[in-house]
């Protein structure tokens, strides 16, 4: 069984500069009142992004964004802290980026790690758990950011 996710995570105040500018991009939260949505970046979105403002360049450690994306990214993290996440697993390994915004700036930048490379690595350095603890996404027992 696999899973592969390309979203962006933010308040959702922060995520309607995406909405704004792309009538398509749809904003959900995952649990009623939760201070934190998800966009979900498909080709459909990330071409129309594209096309409004460019694509720039593509970045080189694949993370699926290109500098349009990044600078687009930035500006709506202006009024609040930005994650982008990535995910592409497949039969419990795979790989994982992330990024994190806030203020404008680049906080982490685009990371990624190979799950079956991570060996002893501790589950809170992974790329997407360090982007949602700068989001204010605590851990809860048993679980990682992202299970959380």
């Amino acid at each position: 069984m696999g899973h592969q996710v390309r979203l962006f995570v933010g308040h959702p105040n922060v995520l309607s500069r995406y909405r704004i500018a792309l009538p398509d991009a749809r904003i959900h939260t995952l649990v009623a009142g939760a201070a934190l949505a998800v966009l979900s970046i498909d080709d459909d979105i990330q071409d129309a992004l594209h096309k409004a403002y460019g694509t720039g360049e593509w970045l080189e450690d694949g993370a699926g964004l290109t500098t349009t994306d990044l600078s687009f990214a930035a500006r709506s993290s202006e009024s609040g802290a930005l994650a982008y996440i990535e995910t592409a697993y497949f039969g419990g390994s795979g790989r994982q980026s992330a990024i994190l915004w806030i203020g404008g700036d680049v906080t982490m930048k685009p990371t990624s790690l190979e799950t079956t490379a991570a060996g002893n690595r501790p589950r809170a350095t992974w790329p997407i758990n360090a982007a949602l603890r700068g989001l204010g996404v605590q851990a809860t027992a048993g679980h990682d950011e992202f299970d959380s």
